[in-house]
């Protein structure tokens, strides 16, 4: 098979086979294949191409007879275009070097294998300029071999091939062990002369107990103690001592501790268990510093009064509304401890705070940086801060990527740049235990069922809504519209969109979608039965919609139920004073909540009753919706109602709930993914399809 690779570099750009012979040599082919049918061989993988942050698949077929190539592809062609020769690009030459590589493993028999099992060496070392130098010696093999072993490895192969039918056992335990950890470690590029950055001396510590062939540990924990130069009062604040929880404590020493070192965390408590509180112990213990919290609008003045309840003695300046009362307490940063402000309005404001370098940057609700791509993301990662904290109850609603941009404002580059943390751990399946190791020292999340023993059960229950006849009717009316659509032309991944919309509303308000409907509405008249049940108790009724909020407000008018409500235009002082009367009012039986705007943020334990009128694709969202009755503070066991139309699309969403639930239930406890989000229009075409199967 060797005459390939004298094919190839004769008939390949120069720059093109040296770059693929280098690609292979740094072991960055993946998912290799490689099968000899007759005359012919194929060769496929894919190949990381980390000078462009993408990776591509290239195919490879070879006549062996012909001793000629009779195909090539690979995603990147409309980059790399033919001059003269076959076309083949750096990445198809790397997959055909690696399935050469292959060929040669699988036409050794049995009989002939000879399974190596050499000492593995590791050291460790302090660098002058910062961070460990980490030497890695496998005992008899070239070091020119050990890029392609940690690829075999990644592979999941059990053994390397070696040559002249020598295998190296890639299960000896040492062995795994280092290639694990320089995996982790994200350094398999060099792994030839290894460099481990300060910031993972905590994980790395942890992760060397019981690798005792590493020789010099010792420096990594004596290094750790050099490194707690940050100053950092970890001394819970006096008035504060008999208010905190115990757990609550436990965050107040996480926070402490991560900034001692001049690092930053993420506080992934449940919601309701007292974030705010912990960071405000946290700030009031600082004297001296000065901190930059970001919230979303509808929370500012949240934070202000509990400041202003736990930490009176805090100077507080909340940069929010008039534009010259902002800039003016910008540029007053000096006569405040703690300055408050929205996402928005840092957006907005950002020049003015160009010159200013925090000691401490808190971003609440940090779900709101998920996208790294988006405007607001880039924003707050240019904040200059010694010490940066995360707070969410939902650091990852989607996918990994959430989590990787969060940790990325956090402490940048701690989990490396976008497509090495995708090859690392969202390969498949992902490597979810493995990246819980890498970001424990660093995330502390506690669910309310681990610490608050005391705090009443929340009981869920579904109910399955039966329409009446001419609800059905309006409703299977709008079911055949829609497939006649789809039969007549293909509708783009948008209108499929707006297709589920329609289903889902007139479930929810036939009367507003349906000219002269003379039904009732079904699920609207259950809600209200409901309410007479329950004449005592409070009510929290959610819904995505804000005109089905409306049209629920109607009729509660016309039931005599006094209501509060709140949406997304709400004022965020207004919140303030909405929750409280609602708490405090007895009169006051039901709050209309919009889903989007008022799931985070508010405090409303006074309710024991929680209706989702309608069901939404993302059960985080609900389950955060449910926790402002569900909270430290609730003497009252919760029951959460959903309310389902039988047989219709929302049934549909609530199955698709219960099926993908997986992933964020292994890297954070108690989530699911947003599910909507990650369907394609296929997929949702399939959800409209199914409707009337």
């Amino acid at each position: 098979m060797d005459w390939i690779k004298s094919y190839l570099k004769g008939n390949t750009d120069r720059g093109r086979y040296d770059s693929g012979a280098a690609m292979y040599q740094m072991g960055v082919v993946s998912g290799a294949y490689a099968k000899e049918q007759g005359r012919e061989v194929l060769f496929y993988g894919n190949v990381t191409d980390e000078y462009r942050r993408q990776t591509y698949s290239a195919l490879v077929r070879v006549d062996k007879l012909g001793r000629r190539i009779l195909e090539s592809s690979c995603d990147c062609q409309s980059i790399a275009t033919s001059q003269g020769h076959f076309g083949l690009c750096a990445h198809a030459v790397a997959v055909a070097f690696k399935g050469i590589e292959s060929l040669k493993q699988q036409n050794v028999s049995e009989e002939e294998c000879v399974v190596l099992t050499p000492a593995v060496e590791m050291s460790l070392s302090v660098l002058k300029r910062g961070g460990f130098g980490m030497a890695f010696t496998i005992d008899g093999i070239d070091k020119s071999q050990y890029r392609k072993i940690f690829t075999a490895y990644k592979e999941k192969k059990k053994r390397f091939y070696l040559g002249e039918g020598h295998y190296l056992n890639l299960e000896e335990p040492n062995l795994h062990q280092a290639l694990s950890l320089i995996d982790l470690l994200g350094v398999y590029n060099e792994i030839e002369k290894i460099v481990v950055p300060e910031e993972k001396a905590l994980f790395l510590e942890q992760q060397l107990e019981g690798m005792d062939f590493v020789e010099n540990r010792e420096c990594v924990t004596q290094k750790l103690k050099k490194l707690q130069k940050h100053k950092v009062n970890s001394q819970i604040p006096e008035p504060l001592e008999n208010v905190l929880r115990d757990y609550q404590k436990e965050g107040f020493r996480f926070l402490a501790s991560v900034a001692s070192y001049g690092l930053g965390g993420i506080l992934a408590d449940d919601m309701g268990l007292g974030k705010t509180l912990q960071v405000i112990t946290f700030l009031s213990a600082q004297k001296g510093t000065k901190a930059l919290v970001i919230t979303p609008t509808a929370l500012i003045y949240n934070w202000k009064k509990e400041i202003e309840r736990f930490a009176p003695d805090l100077k507080v300046g909340v940069v929010h509304g008039e534009k010259n009362k902002r800039l003016q307490i910008i540029t007053s940063k000096e006569a405040y401890d703690v300055i408050l402000t929205t996402y928005h309005t840092y957006k907005n404001d950002e020049k003015t705070y160009e010159e200013i370098i925090w000691d401490y940057c808190i971003i609440d609700e940090a779900q709101q940086i998920k996208n790294a791509s988006a405007q607001i993301t880039e924003v707050i990662k240019r904040i200059s801060s010694k010490v940066r904290f995360a707070l969410t109850g939902t650091p990852m609603e989607n996918n990994l990527m959430e989590l990787w941009s969060i940790m990325d404002f956090v402490m940048p580059g701690y989990l490396y740049q976008p497509l090495r943390f995708r090859n690392i751990f969202m390969t498949e399946p992902p490597q979810i235990k493995s990246l819980r190791k890498l970001i424990a020292p660093f995330m502390l999340r506690r669910t309310k069922k681990e610490v608050l023993t005391e705090l009443p059960d929340k009981i869920e229950q579904k109910v399955l809504i039966t329409l009446e006849p001419h609800h059905r009717k309006a409703y299977l009316a709008m079911q055949k519209l829609i497939k006649q659509k789809l039969d007549q032309e293909e509708a783009a991944r948008a209108a499929l969109l707006a297709y589920l919309t329609k289903l889902r509303q007139i479930c929810l308000m036939p009367e507003h979608l349906v000219k002269q409907y003379a039904g009732q509405n079904s699920k609207l008249e259950y809600l209200i039965q409901l309410l007479k049940e329950i004449p005592k108790e409070k009510v929290l009724i959610f819904s995505q919609f804000t005109t089905v909020l409306g049209k629920i407000g109607e009729r509660l008018d016309e039931e005599g139920i006094s209501y509060h409500y709140l949406d997304g235009k709400t004022e965020a002082s207004e919140r303030m004073t909405l929750v409280e009367d609602f708490n405090t009012n007895a009169e006051k039986r039901v709050f209309l909540i919009s889903l989007k705007a008022g799931g985070t943020g508010l405090n409303l334990t006074s309710a024991s009753t929680v209706i989702h009128f309608d069901p939404w694709w993302n059960p985080a969202v609900e389950n955060q919706a449910s926790d402002r009755a569900h909270r430290m503070g609730q003497k009252q066991v919760v029951n959460v109602i959903k309310l389902v139309a039988e047989g219709t699309i929302e049934e549909r969403i609530v199955m698709l709930q219960e099926e993908k639930q997986d992933l964020i239930e292994q890297i954070m406890t108690g989530q699911a993914e947003n599910l909507i989000s990650g369907l394609s229009g296929d997929e949702i075409k399939a959800i409209l399809l199914n409707e009337y199967e």
